[in-house]
């Protein structure tokens, strides 16, 4: 039984704390473990998926012109998804003879920079699909990226779970009809809505539940016909959404304004956990047992999770359906098992370690893009009981002879792979989505950082001079070249986006599409937690004149404006 320990992360130095529990995981997958603190684990991981930085490029096998994740400028072939996936060519002709006289991560590179990679990462049957990225069974899905399980229709948006006709929305499951939505679960018809579910033809509503004909709506339960959480007939209700000029530009913003200060007067719940057990982070639905995980669902016994799904008795784990995963960072390895240190996972991995983009294999150490193979080391195929020889004195040289990157950062067996052997920028990954950084920032913390050249294209409308109602939009928009409001880069409405915009009665927006993303991106709580106590003080609740003494992890940081309640305080006050 260990004691829990304090460590000192060798990236940013602070100290960190493996828990008891924690040792027993790494001794059941037999592993050493971390040197690297939890955030830094996985910054480190998410390094390597790059979902919004599409470049043009032509395939390096049909020499045809494709949208790729990938620039010129890498040193491996790019292939198109038709291509890569197709039996045109053989990854196991890839292959080396491991060579004990270099470290194991130098020539894991070596191959890295060889093998052809699929341009956008993309399983399943996709259809008029091109310009979006990570995506799963998809149908007209565009600039969308995490966008899985049969969706359709989906525009600007990302961490998609089965739903259509979605645009400007992150993080949704199960719905249909949304427009600038993010944790909606089983909506219709819904725009502006935050962690709202089951609610249909609302907006402005955030924390409701089961709600219809709801505008500018907080914590609200069951409801039908209210607006700003007051309770109207039908008839009024109907009457004063015809008054309300929704299809304007200036009334949208004013008035998204007014209902975030709204909501600031009701109580928050410390963590947006529904029907979990045991469980602690934010956006969590029907789980148990999770602790420090953000973004997931339907997952089991999970430490430091992101967007997972049917997970299982893993650890720092992001983007995986497996079970028994340690390190992984993409690619879902659904169905999978035993799988540790994997750039991008597939279906069907089991008992693989250092692998990046194999599927429906097993007994993989340090291999690349094979597919239906056993027992193979660097790609290269050994015997049963010899592969198991020598991935034990390969584990043991990791040791003897670790990687040591240009910041003195060591990496020996445990660790995932080096920062500097990613092909993408931290500017250009997900991680900048959730911890964004300055590029003087990212060059200091020894991360790598790719310069962009956006193209130049002729200014032909300005944002300012949009007609402020959608009604007095025509489709001769569509050949205009918009300046956005924020950035000045340009940006052009597609003709879907602007049917929707009509039909949902949605002013043109104002910025361009990774400016409304990170416009997003400030609504969503942080992915760190903080120890604090519930600030609930109402008499009529459990605690009576006594100040609420029930203490919790929350998303919520101590200087932030919101009031934050615990589960029980919150369950009083909204039902």
């Amino acid at each position: 039984m260990h004691n829990s320990e304090v460590k000192n992360c060798q990236n940013c130095k602070k100290d960190f704390t493996i828990e008891s529990e924690d040792f027993n995981f790494y001794e059941k997958i037999k592993v050493p473990p971390p040197t690297f603190c939890p955030h830094c684990r996985f910054v480190r991981r998410m390094i390597w998926r790059n979902e919004r930085s599409l470049y043009k490029r032509s395939c390096d096998m049909c020499k045809k012109n494709i949208i790729s994740m990938y620039d010129d400028g890498v040193p491996f072939p790019v292939y198109c998804p038709e291509c890569w996936w197709s039996d045109a060519w053989d990854p196991g002709k890839y292959n080396q003879k491991y060579d004990f006289s270099k470290n194991f991560f130098k020539q894991w590179q070596e191959l890295f920079n060889t093998i052809p990679r699929q341009s956008l990462w993309k399983i399943g049957k996709n259809l008029n699909s091109e310009y979006c990225n990570y995506v799963k069974d998809v149908k007209d899905v565009y600039l969308s990226y995490s966008t899985l399980l049969g969706s359709e229709s989906v525009y600007f948006s990302s961490n998609i779970d089965n739903s259509k006709e979605i645009v400007d929305s992150y993080n949704i499951i199960n719905s249909q009809l949304l427009y600038q939505n993010i944790g909606s679960t089983k909506n219709y018809n819904c725009q502006y809505s935050y962690w709202s579910s089951s609610c249909i033809d609302s907006n402005f509503i955030l924390d409701c539940i089961n709600c219809q004909n709801c505008f500018g709506c907080v914590n609200l339960r069951n409801k039908n016909y209210c607006i700003w959480n007051k309770q109207f007939s039908r008839e009024e209700y109907l009457k004063k959404i015809k008054d309300f000029n929704i299809g304007s530009y200036k009334f949208t913003q004013k008035t998204f304004t007014k209902f975030w200060n709204f909501s600031l007067g009701f109580p928050r719940k410390y963590g947006r956990i529904i029907n979990c057990v045991n469980s602690n982070g934010d956006e969590l639905l029907d789980s148990k047992n999770l602790s420090y995980s953000f973004k997931g669902h339907d997952n089991h016994n999970i430490k430091y999770g992101y967007r997972i799904t049917h997970a299982k008795d893993s650890m720092d784990v992001c983007h995986s359906w497996a079970e028994l995963a340690y390190e992984h960072s993409s690619g879902g390895s659904e169905n999978g098992s035993n799988v540790k240190f994997v750039v991008n996972g597939a279906p069907a991995l089991n008992n693989v370690e250092y692998t990046d983009v194999c599927r429906s294999s097993s007994y993989l150490f340090g291999c690349i893009a094979l597919k239906n193979r056993k027992y193979c080391i660097l790609n290269k195929q050994y015997e049963k009981e010899e592969y198991f020889e020598m991935v034990e004195k390969i584990k043991k040289h990791m040791d003897e002879m670790p990687y040591t990157d240009k910041r003195g950062r060591i990496y020996k067996y445990g660790e995932f792979f080096p920062y500097e052997f990613c092909p993408h920028g931290y500017n250009e990954s997900v991680t900048n989505d959730h911890f964004p950084l300055t590029k003087e920032e990212i060059i200091e913390k020894g991360y790598p950082y790719k310069e962009k050249v956006d193209n130049k294209y002729v200014i032909t409308l300005k944002a300012k001079d949009i007609s402020d109602n959608i009604k007095d939009i025509d489709d001769s928009i569509l050949d205009e070249v918009i300046e956005c409001e924020k950035s000045g880069r340009a940006f052009k409405l597609t003709k879907f986006e602007l049917e929707f915009y009509k039909r949902m009665n949605i002013p043109i927006p104002r910025f361009h599409p990774d400016e409304r993303n990170k416009e997003r991106m400030k609504l969503k709580n942080p992915m760190k937690l903080w120890h604090r106590q519930c600030m609930c003080d109402k008499i009529s609740h459990f605690h009576g004149d006594k100040h609420c003494e029930v203490e919790f992890e929350t998303s919520y940081a101590p200087d932030r404006p919101e009031i934050v309640f615990c589960e029980k305080c919150y369950q009083q006050e909204v039902y």
